[in-house]
């Protein structure tokens, strides 16, 4: 389990807007490095959404994880953003399912309002069900993943920096 934060200089709804929104989601994808991305985003009736993405990646597996584990990969991530909660703060559960592998990850965003802009914090929870090395897999996912969010909280800041975004 790991916990990753990061502040924007901008508004929860202006943050929650870009980063539910499947353009910007392809856009920020294509540009980390994934291939054949495709997003869908549906309003629910409560003022949340669900935004479900696919990708194929290509990730540097060690020694001990490419026995088991194929370098090429096709996450399904599956958001579902809560409505905007009383004290402006927006929440989503999501998970990320890779079909062929034995992974799963499960988590949540929080963007919270602060006195500059918002805080996004992202809470992450690995499962690999391999006997053995299961753990040490969870472990590099976990390495992976924050610098794969560190890298989206990068090109997000860069979006929300140019006059279009």
């Amino acid at each position: 389990k790991i916990r990753i934060e990061h502040d924007y200089a901008a508004d929860v709804e202006t943050v929650y807007a870009l980063i539910s929104d499947p353009e910007y989601v392809e856009r920020k994808y294509v540009a980390l490095g994934g291939r054949d991305v495709s997003v869908d985003r549906s309003e629910t009736d409560d003022g949340g959404c669900k935004v479900v993405t696919k990708r194929t990646i290509t990730v540097d597996l060690p020694g001990f994880a490419s026995k088991v584990l194929t370098p090429s990969q096709s996450p399904i991530q599956a958001e579902t953003w809560l409505p905007a909660g009383a004290a402006g703060e927006r929440a989503c559960n999501y998970t990320v399912e890779a079909p062929g592998t034995p992974s799963r990850i499960v988590g949540t965003h929080r963007l919270t309002p602060t006195a500059s802009g918002c805080h996004h914090t992202i809470d992450i929870d690995a499962k690999v069900n391999i006997p053995l090395i299961g753990g040490k897999i969870e472990k590099f996912a976990a390495e992976q993943g924050r610098a794969d969010i560190e890298a989206q909280f990068a090109h997000t800041d860069a979006e929300l920096a140019t006059p279009s975004a």
